[in-house]
């Protein structure tokens, strides 16, 4: 083993010394966390305490302070995981109801384009009633399926508030 390599061993064994990465964190008027400021006025927010062992120390009101400032950071955090949480849900369903209108648009065509093969008969006219039936219930089921994504859209938006 050469020798920088052996120094390196004995210092992950012995603990060594500790890295420390410090990072800015700036918190945005949406509630959005980034890495650069939001705006001029824009102050990093204190996070020296999420993460971390917290030592105890002599005073009770001390430690007590520290807990409560890090409990709020954690309460802080995991709120704005779960608004991230609820913002990418919206994301999916508004998707979701994209893909279903399209997919009604589509079926829509194909059945529009059917109805040119219905002959001048009572067949034919049999078949595009039928057809016409057929173009009602795609319309009202896709419609269906939208209202329901609107509705959990919505449900998700005011948690969000």
């Amino acid at each position: 083993m050469d020798r920088i390599s052996l120094i390196l061993f004995t210092l992950v064994l012995t603990g060594g010394p500790t890295f420390t990465v410090f990072a800015e964190v700036y918190k945005c008027a949406d509630g959005k966390y980034q890495a650069d400021p939001c705006n001029e006025t824009s102050k990093p927010v204190d996070l020296s305490g999420v993460g971390s062992f917290i030592k105890s120390s002599d005073s009770t009101a001390q430690s007590s302070v520290s807990s409560s400032a890090t409990s709020d950071k954690k309460k802080e955090i995991s709120t704005y995981i779960e608004r991230q949480r609820i913002a990418r849900e919206i994301s999916r369903l508004e998707a979701d109801r994209k893909k279903v209108i399209a997919a009604r648009d589509q079926r829509l065509r194909n059945l529009r384009e059917s109805r040119q093969y219905a002959n001048n008969n009572l067949a034919g006219a049999t078949w595009q009633q039928s057809l016409a039936q057929e173009q009602v219930a795609a319309a009202q089921e896709a419609d269906t399926l939208v209202s329901s994504i609107d509705r959990q859209i919505e449900q998700l938006k005011e948690e969000l508030k």
